[in-house]
């Protein structure tokens, strides 16, 4: 049953846009039916848990080789939340078909309903996964459709959708922090499992958790000190705000401080972060509600500061209070995303939402006024509304804090305050949309909106009639709202770990919490009645620091350090490359001098006499290399280098690995022998303290490095991993040859990686040089009468053996393909061989543009990476997933995936190698019908030259 209703909320989003596309706006009417559905689905799965106490759970295999899956959980909290995400999210999209234009290029209705779904589903997977990894990323994915839904606004909105992102991907990142610790801690991703582990009773690992969550819930749920954003996110369109920014979004935070409160009630840092977070954003978003002038500017704070009140509560951390916020939740939910979908209509009607412009208007709007009346008195707390019930139940719980003697004094005057400015601006509201102060308020300019006194009338029923439904069971859960009972007792007992009962009434005799909300009513009635007072006041308020102003710039403060990294980065010198993680590996070493000790002994003989001989050879060559002025020389130096190692994996025993090396060295020297040709002869001089800092860097890696060596070198026999393949290469893969094993078969999606990067380097060259052509070939400095100034002459062995080295070759690399399971070789050697071969056909050629050298590298190329990829989807037909190796052995050889797998590798390795050659060996790229024309060209050009001589000739006689 939970997955049916996912799938529902998927079909929404998949039919978006082709329904969008058929339907316009009306496509809200559609998608609403999905959303509708998935929440009859999970009322009648929630009606056989015996009011949540018997959960509803179901899994899907995700990444089963990290222990991730789908696990879904619907109990009493998550079908709370799982109700307010479908229905209010049906209602609205109800909505949408009328609030948006008929203009397709506009408002661009596709967008707008994909997204719109998108976010629904990905709430909707919030609020039932029981697993962290999945929580996280749909707690990403509500804020990246945020993103998207805030900046299609239009260009107004770029910089408020950044600075909306900003704060909630940092909350985000706060939240993976927590994810990854409670993870390892627990040792297992399913929340039900990890609120139930026993770390939580360890006071550090507790206190860091309760941080980064508080963190992330708070940039969610716009608390202080990242309040800012949800105002400033009001640039968006009324659906968008009275979805994202007022019931679902924002409720994300509250639901995950709900869901972690049975683990972190008792932790003293959890406590206190919430309640003096809450109680500051629920009473300075009251007060500066006092100022707004734009009605949706005033819903904005005012949804700052309930938010406030349900985290002080959810600070508070008793059952009464767990319960309280429970019911708060709701009642916010329904008279929230009410008043933002009035607005909406008052602001679609008059063209403005401005309570100055909106008191030179004529409002006739009986039907719309009403509903705005009744759900702003129920936010204000007013009986016998549902707002009434819950804000008395707050009240309630303050009272009776537990904790120190002035904690619930504190607590119950805080959220007093707040409701008594929650009753000012719900008055201030009424009066400014309705048009009712009775004189202009203050700043009123000259009305232009449709022409003074132009009258705003209800629109039609289908544009009412939605926020009209929420309005309609604000009322009647305000006469009844013990019908809430069993669903708020079930899911404040997934929020306390106990059994609470929750007793929701409309009258609970008189008691302190009853006089307490009467004096707030009388107060709150006393500042609408003083309101030009209390307006010029609150309009001479003002907070000395802007959150905006802080965000823009934490904002470019990032850009200018991303900036300056890239910087140091954007030079083709490696010198700039290779600094910092030079100078990282340094601080490793010194951390490592600290940190490390009690080494193991070292096992076994760490050195012999010829590594020492091989240590001076490489030496020699690394001195050599630095000494060298000319790149000719500098090339020839490095391949000493890389010989010497090749030397030293041989002695090793590392076959596999020094063959690589060898043919890279050989391929390396073709391929500069190319580039040589284009570039200087000689090395620029470089000025002293780039030297200097060079020397400096390359010292410290020297030291950190062989210092790694010293201390790691033998101080361990044969690992675990090493014993595993030992043990499982020939049972699993049938082979011998354990590297190429694992570069095919064990870690096939490592390789699987290489070969893509390997793809795209190729694809690179080839661009790069079909849009650039290359810098001119240098001419060649040899004298003329020198016998090495005739390559042609000089090549004839080359081109005689080559003719018939090279298919040999080839031929030779298909074979280190097929043995490569059983004896050093394998489609990346047979491969380097293969352009070995290459190499000398090229080599031995009369010309570059020679027919047999006209192999399809992008070809190659992309059949390579075709049959990797192709590879592992077969993995699929059986139960391992992707990549997963099986095959047969047939007379004794072994016939499966890796070794198809394997011939990827081959083909991507050769198409890079043979593209190389193509495209840097010629004096210029000339291909197909562009060669005749430079042909012709030339002729053309011979033909002018010589009728210029003749004339010039005839001209001397």
């Amino acid at each position: 049953m939970l997955l049916i209703s996912l799938l529902l909320a998927l079909v929404a989003v998949v039919a978006a846009v082709p329904v969008s596309r058929l339907l316009g706006r009306d496509a809200g009417w559609v998608l609403a039916a999905p959303l509708a559905a998935a929440a009859a689905v999970l009322s009648v799965a929630y009606a056989g848990t015996d009011g949540g106490a018997a959960p509803v759970t179901q899994s899907l295999p995700w990444l089963p080789s990290l222990g991730v899956s789908l696990d879904l959980r619907l109990a009493g909290l998550s079908y709370v939340f799982s109700m307010i995400v479908l229905v209010i999210g049906a209602i609205i999209l109800a909505y949408s078909s009328r609030y948006l234009g008929t203009d397709r290029a506009t408002y661009r209705h596709g967008t707008f309903y994909l997204l719109m779904t998108t976010f629904a589903a990905a709430m909707l997977l919030l609020v039932l996964t029981d697993d962290l990894v999945v929580f996280f990323v749909a707690w990403e994915f509500t804020t990246f459709a945020s993103f998207f839904l805030i900046s299609r606004s239009g260009e107004h909105a770029r910089d408020a959708a950044i600075r909306t992102l900003l704060v909630t991907v940092g909350g985000g990142l706060a939240l993976l922090v927590a994810v990854c610790v409670m993870i390892v801690a627990a040792g297992t991703t399913r929340i039900s499992e990890v609120l139930a582990a026993p770390f939580w009773q360890d006071s550090g690992t507790a206190t860091l958790v309760a941080v980064l969550l508080a963190v992330a819930a708070f940039t969610k749920s716009a608390q202080f000190p990242f309040q800012s954003w949800l105002p400033d996110s009001m640039v968006a369109i009324s659906p968008v705000s009275a979805y994202l920014h007022a019931a679902a979004m924002v409720k994300a935070g509250i639901f995950m401080l709900l869901l972690f409160s049975p683990a972190l009630a008792g932790t003293a840092v959890w406590s206190t972060l919430l309640i003096v977070s809450g109680l500051v954003t629920a009473i300075f978003g009251a007060m500066t509600a006092m100022r707004q002038h734009d009605l949706k500017g005033l819903l904005a704070y005012s949804t700052m500061s309930q938010l406030g009140l349900l985290v002080t509560i959810i600070g508070v951390g008793t059952e009464a209070a767990l319960t309280a916020a429970i019911v708060h939740t709701i009642a916010h939910a329904l008279f929230k995303c009410a008043l933002f979908m009035l607005i909406g209509i008052v602001d679609h009607e008059a063209g403005t939402r401005d309570l100055r412009e909106l008191a030179g208007r004529t409002v006739r709007m009986p039907v719309v006024g009403a509903a705005l009346v009744i759900a702003a008195v129920s936010m204000a707390g007013v009986p016998p509304l549902f707002g009434f019930v819950s804000k008395e139940s707050l009240l309630e719980a303050a009272l009776h804090a537990q904790g120190p003697a002035w904690l619930p004094s504190l607590v119950t005057v805080g959220i007093a305050w707040a409701s008594v400015f929650t009753f000012a601006y719900s008055g201030r509201l009424i009066l400014g949309a309705l048009n009712l102060w009775g004189d202009a308020p203050l700043g009123h300019p000259q009305p232009w909106i449709r022409g003074r006194g132009e009258p705003v009338s209800d629109p039609s029923p289908a544009f009412w009639l939605p926020p009209a439904l929420a309005v309609i069971a604000t009322v009647g859960l305000g006469l009844v709202p013990g019908v809430l009972d069993g669903w708020v007792s079930a899911a404040a007992a997934d929020a306390t770990g106990g059994h609470p009962h929750a007793h929701l009434a409309l009258w609970h005799g008189l008691n302190l919490a009853l006089f307490v909300s009467l004096a707030v009513i009388v107060s709150g009635l006393a500042l609408v009645l003083l309101r030009r007072p209390v307006e010029s006041v609150a309009m001479r308020i003002s907070s000395p620091i802007n959150g905006l102003a802080v965000n823009d710039a934490v904002r470019h403060g990032l850009v200018e350090v991303g900036a300056g990294v890239g910087r140091t980065t954007g030079t083709i010198a490696p010198r700039a490359h290779l600094l910092m993680p030079a100078l990282v590996l340094g601080v490793f070493a010194v951390v490592g001098l600290i940190g490390l000790d009690d080494l193991p002994p070292v096992v076994g003989q760490t050195s012999r006499w010829h590594d020492w001989v091989l240590v001076v050879m490489i030496g020699v060559g690394v001195v050599a290399t630095i000494r060298a002025r000319t790149r000719i020389s500098a090339m020839v130096v490095v391949g000493v280098i890389g010989f010497g190692a090749t030397l030293w994996f041989f002695t090793l025993g590392a076959v596999d690995v020094a063959l690589t090396q060898l043919l890279v060295e050989v391929l390396t020297v073709c391929v500069m022998v190319l580039l040589l040709r284009r570039l200087p002869a000689r090395f620029a001089a470089d000025p002293a303290p780039h030297r200097a800092r060079a020397l400096f860097a390359a010292t410290v890696a020297g030291i950190a490095s062989t210092l790694g060596v010293l201390a790691f070198t033998g101080r361990r026999e044969m690992s675990a991993l090493s014993e595993y393949y030992l043990e499982q290469t020939y049972d699993t893969t049938y082979a011998v040859n354990i590297v190429n094993s694992i570069l095919v078969d064990f870690r096939a999606l490592d390789t699987m990686g290489e070969l893509t990067v390997l793809g795209m380097t190729g694809l690179a060259i080839a661009a790069l040089l079909a849009n650039r052509q290359p810098v001119p070939a240098r001419r060649s400095v040899v004298d003329e009468n020198s016998p090495l100034a005739h390559a042609r002459e000089n090549l004839v062995y080359v081109r005689v053996f080559g003719k018939a080295l090279g298919p040999a070759i080839i031929a030779l690399s298909a074979l280190l393909y097929l043995r490569g399971h059983y004896e050093p070789g394998g489609g990346f050697i047979a491969a380097l061989v293969g352009g070995a071969g290459y190499a000398l056909l090229y080599l031995a050629a009369d010309d570059d543009q020679d027919r047999r050298l006209k192999w399809p590298f992008l070809t190659l190329i992309g059949a390579g990476v075709s049959i990797g990829v192709g590879t592992g989807l077969l993995g699929y037909l059986g139960d391992d997933g992707f990549l997963a190796g099986f095959g047969v052995k047939i007379l004794g050889y072994n016939l499966g995936t890796a070794l198809l797998f394997d011939l990827g590798v081959y083909l991507g390795v050769l198409g890079l190698i043979v593209g190389a050659f193509t495209l840097l060996g010629p004096d210029r790229l000339v291909q197909g019908e562009d060669r005749a024309v430079e042909e012709h060209g030339a002729a053309l050009d011979a033909d002018k030259a010589r009728h210029h001589t003749a004339a010039a000739t005839e001209g001397t006689r």
